[in-house]
């Protein structure tokens, strides 16, 4: 069986790079349906000009014809845009029902990251912010509005601020509006993980208030003693968001979850996806370029590999 995946030499140079598919004893099969392109994380690699094989959302179905969606190790985080898999024991193959829609499931990575900060919070915050409201950092507001939490989300695009309204958040603010905010809330979950809003989350917690770190921490002006005499004053907590570092058990917990909340119509994802494309090289290129050149206005593409 031929093994297809797509490959990125930089933004405007995509191939398909094709071996054998080699199957380890013990391995399960995933004949890919439907991968979801992650604009945050891939585009990173993409960009860079090296070989890269980007993708780690996919849905698929395995050698019993059963639908899945698959959470993978680390170790097998990275070229999921392709027609077939060979995972290991230790990769999640999550059941879907028949009633999901392919396009849909892919967001169950998103809806996980989310619930990841929450799940380290021994009691629900009731005033709280997501700093960023890209696919993720939606995703994660509506999941605090879920869960009964007073959600403010953030973002300088006026765009993304009126689909996260489209989507249940209420209340949205610019990060300059948001700065006015001080020893208020609870609780921020900060997509971006700058030095701006690192600084803007201690000034908007209260005493004894927590910041979860979802995105990638990125060097920038910010000094350690800015922040941490903010920690110390307040006594706050800032600690990672990275959902790699729960238990599996806990992340089956989350995306079973997430699956009721997408049947139930409890997190909405129409405004976030922007389109499936199929998997031809031109397609999914020009999607890759719409991501990274207008981030404004396009969230999330899926490439549909039947």
């Amino acid at each position: 069986m031929l093994h297809r995946t797509l490959t990125f030499a930089g933004l405007d140079k995509a191939y398909w790079t094709e071996e054998d598919l080699v199957i380890p004893d013990g391995y399960r099969v995933i004949t890919m349906e439907m991968t979801t392109v992650s604009p945050g994380t891939e585009l990173g690699g993409v960009r860079s000009g090296r070989p890269n094989q980007p993708g780690y959302i996919m849905t698929g179905r395995d050698e019993q014809g059963r639908r899945c969606f698959v959470f993978p190790t680390m170790a097998e985080s990275s070229g999921a845009h392709c027609n077939v898999r060979a995972l290991s024991p230790q990769s999640l193959l999550l059941p879907l029902p028949d009633e999901l829609p392919l396009e849909c499931a892919g967001f169950l990575r998103f809806i996980n990251i989310g619930m990841h900060a929450y799940n380290n919070q021994g009691v629900l915050p009731m005033r709280m912010a997501v700093i960023g409201l890209g696919p993720v950092g939606n995703i994660a507001a509506q999941i605090g509005r879920v869960l009964g939490c007073d959600v403010i989300g953030v973002d300088p695009s006026p765009n993304r601020r009126r689909i996260a309204n489209a989507c249940g958040i209420t209340t949205t603010l610019s990060p300059d509006d948001f700065t006015q905010i001080d020893n208020t809330l609870d609780f921020v979950i900060d997509t971006v993980a700058g030095s701006t809003t690192l600084t803007a989350a201690a000034k908007a917690l209260k005493e004894g208030g927590a910041c979860s770190m979802v995105g990638i921490v990125k060097d920038g002006p910010l000094t350690a003693y800015a922040l941490c005499k903010q920690i110390w004053n307040k006594n706050l907590l800032f600690r990672s968001g990275w959902e790699m570092k729960n238990p599996m058990a806990l992340t089956e917990r989350n995306l079973q979850r997430g699956v009721q909340w997408l049947m139930d119509g409890h997190v909405h994802i129409t405004p976030l996806l922007n389109g499936v494309v199929k998997a031809d090289l031109g397609a999914i290129t020009a999607a890759y370029q719409k991501l990274s050149n207008d981030p404004e206005n396009n969230f999330c593409y899926a490439i549909d590999w039947r």
